[in-house]
């Protein structure tokens, strides 16, 4: 006789960039696995499982391609929180040489939004841009080699359009855009950079006291690494 097949419960959530309400399940414990697993190679596969995760439990529904970083984000951790645990356990490390035990609610996680973004922006009077999400790889990317390079490569694979008082290209090469964001000034590049400076964020307040030398510890945690286990 074969055995009992289990119902997985399902939940509600909603997709940051866009609001669209989305429906999930937890990840079973084989796919629990292969995230451990990941977690002992490169950042690569670690992305690279996440994605998987994302995409299987919620259902195949989502254009992955598509998703900001802070979309794969936030579901990745109300997978977590359904799978693992609401409560995840970090360590503050105190000045005084302390370490800080302390119990983060991923239900408290909040998305941090600035009034002055924008995906349009102006670089002259008459030529701009308009940018996309760069996604959860391309970020993973960033943080593992923090080179001036791979940062101007990303924003350029960012720039998803550009226009001026006449038209709108979208059909360029690597080369073109390259050589186009290479001839900014310092100042139009900061326009650039301030997109993804103020683009939203997964992020969790912090408010707690060392128990042994009593200094106040408050900021935002952000990115995923800092809730990943």
């Amino acid at each position: 006789m074969a055995l009992p097949t289990l119902d997985t419960a399902t939940y509600n959530t909603f997709l940051p960039s866009t609001s669209e309400s989305i429906k999930y399940r937890p990840f079973l414990v084989k796919e629990y696995k292969i995230l451990m697993m990941s977690l002992e190679s490169d950042q690569a596969e670690v992305s690279r499982t996440v994605y998987e995760l994302v995409d299987a439990c919620t259902f195949n529904k989502l254009e992955m391609k598509n998703l900001s970083h802070f979309d794969v984000e936030f579901i990745f951790l109300q997978l977590r929180a359904k799978s693992i645990g609401e409560i995840t356990e970090i360590i503050i490390n105190c000045d005084c040489g302390n370490k800080i035990k302390y119990d983060l609610d991923i239900n408290n996680l909040k998305i941090r939004r600035f009034d002055n973004h924008s995906k349009k922006i102006q670089i002259t009077d008459n030529i701009g841009v308009i940018m996309r999400y760069p996604r959860f790889d391309e970020i993973i990317d960033i943080y593992d080699n923090l080179k001036s390079e791979k940062i101007i490569e990303m924003v350029s694979k960012c720039i998803e359009s550009v226009y001026d008082s006449d038209e709108i290209f979208k059909n360029f090469t690597k080369e073109e855009i390259d050589k186009f964001v290479n001839s900014f000034t310092k100042d139009q590049f900061d326009k650039l950079e301030n997109f993804f400076v103020t683009m939203p964020k997964v992020y969790q307040n912090i408010d707690t006291s060392c128990d042994k030398c009593n200094k106040i510890h408050k900021y935002d945690l952000e990115g995923l690494q800092n809730f990943f286990v």
